[in-house]
């Protein structure tokens, strides 16, 4: 099944998550709640750590400077 984020990509380069691709469907980032970026003390890789709305619920997307992403859904409902 194919599933990845897709980023806005400005004059910096990938700048801002706008839509997760589950399969065939795509779901909006309605909106960026919070933007941090954040160093793994363990490996020292450098990640930002974006908290967004999609669809009404509440993710967060990790992009590692690797080019590595993860994407965790804090909603349970």
């Amino acid at each position: 099944m194919k599933f990845e984020v897709i980023f806005y990509s400005g004059y910096k380069g990938e700048e801002a998550p706008r839509s997760v691709i589950v399969g065939d469907r795509e779901f909006k980032i309605d909106e960026i709640i919070e933007r941090k970026r954040v160093k793994d003390f363990k490996s020292g890789e450098m990640y930002e750590v974006f908290k967004c709305k999609m669809e009404g619920k509440l993710v967060e997307i990790e992009r590692y400077d690797s080019g590595k992403w993860a994407i965790s859904f804090l909603d349970k409902s």
